[in-house]
């Protein structure tokens, strides 16, 4: 059991380290326009609002996961599932928009493959 609660903890660790590298990638410039301009495709007006929202949201519950009390660890752990499911669905909205259907198809089958498995990750590490 010990062996377990350690590698949950690093597994926490990681993926808190992931969520801030996300979302603080989301204030340099050229990330944040890269992001701007692929929601606006799919929500044109609150673009920049989301974008911003998405950094605060994905940095504040990845260190939500590294806190020792069950309760917030489970909710940031909720938040960041629901987080990764609005971002499928926007960047499957916008792959949907490209020319090349082929390569959009591919790239949303790796993109619902990755989601799953960091939504399984963070399921493993809340519980």
């Amino acid at each position: 059991m010990e062996i377990f609660v350690i590698a949950q903890w690093a597994l926490r660790a990681l993926l808190a380290l992931y969520f801030l590298f996300v979302g603080s990638s989301l204030f340099l410039p050229a990330q944040r326009e890269a992001a701007v301009s692929a929601v606006k495709r799919v929500l044109p007006k609150a673009a920049r609002s989301i974008v911003l929202a998405v950094a605060i949201v994905a940095m504040l519950a990845g260190l939500a996961l590294l806190l020792p009390w069950w309760l917030p660890r489970f909710i940031a752990g909720i938040v960041l599932i629901a987080l990764l499911i609005a971002l499928f669905l926007i960047t499957t909205g916008v792959a949907q928009k490209t020319d090349d259907a082929e390569a959009s198809r591919v790239a949303v089958r790796v993109r619902a493959v990755v989601q799953v498995v960091i939504g399984a990750l963070i399921l493993i590490a809340i519980i």
